[in-house]
């Protein structure tokens, strides 16, 4: 399989709020990994690919906003859930250094 990722993913679990565009529809979920340029969450609905989600990230003592969009969603085996890839589209300077910041901190731990 060829990995297109720009960003290494660690393997973190933090919670993740997210408002799904375009009926602003809330749902609260945790994150499977966590790069610069994206993040993996589980979901009980199917994301379309390509939708954009306003993401409110909480890397423990921080939360971070970022908009993000659908690059995949699968069904999970034996499960009636979803993973579903997002890709960053949209990180404020500040954001994304407290990113850059908790992710340096964890893979250097």
């Amino acid at each position: 399989m060829n990995d297109q990722r720009k960003c290494e993913r660690l393997g973190v679990s933090f919670p993740v709020e997210c408002k799904y565009f375009p009926d602003w529809k809330y749902f609260y979920t945790v994150s499977k990994d966590l790069s610069l340029g994206g993040l993996k969450i589980l979901t009980n609905d199917f994301l379309p690919k390509s939708n954009l989600i306003k993401l409110n990230i909480n890397l423990i003592d921080k939360v971070v906003n970022v908009k993000a969009k659908v690059a995949w969603c699968n069904s999970e085996r034996a499960s009636e859930r979803y993973t579903a890839g997002l890709e960053f589209v949209e990180i404020n300077p500040i954001n994304k250094k407290e990113l850059t910041n908790f992710i340096n901190t964890i893979h250097n731990s």
